[in-house]
């Protein structure tokens, strides 16, 4: 597929640079660029306690309490401040 992109000059050289380095592409440098970010987004991505079907929160979080989100993303942790008096 073809599109047209505006990139950061500096950017483009440092493409260009690697491009010759590698004896590849600046396509091949950009597209590999954009895999291994979408692989690393993947991976980074939290899994929080949302329904997988695109109706909303799983049943029974209840997203006006804060201590629960805490509990949920953080686990039953002694280190917790009430985050419910911070409002």
């Amino acid at each position: 597929m073809r599109t047209t992109l505006n990139i950061d000059d500096n950017l483009y050289r440092d493409i260009k640079v690697e491009a010759a380095r590698r004896g590849s592409s600046i396509t091949s440098v950009i597209e590999d660029a954009l895999r291994a970010s979408l692989r690393s987004a993947d991976i980074a991505r939290p899994d929080f306690p949302v329904s997988s079907r695109s109706s909303g929160v799983r049943a029974g979080v209840d997203l006006d309490d804060p201590n629960q989100w805490f509990e949920l993303l953080y686990g039953d942790d002694d280190r917790r401040a009430d985050v419910g008096s911070r409002r």
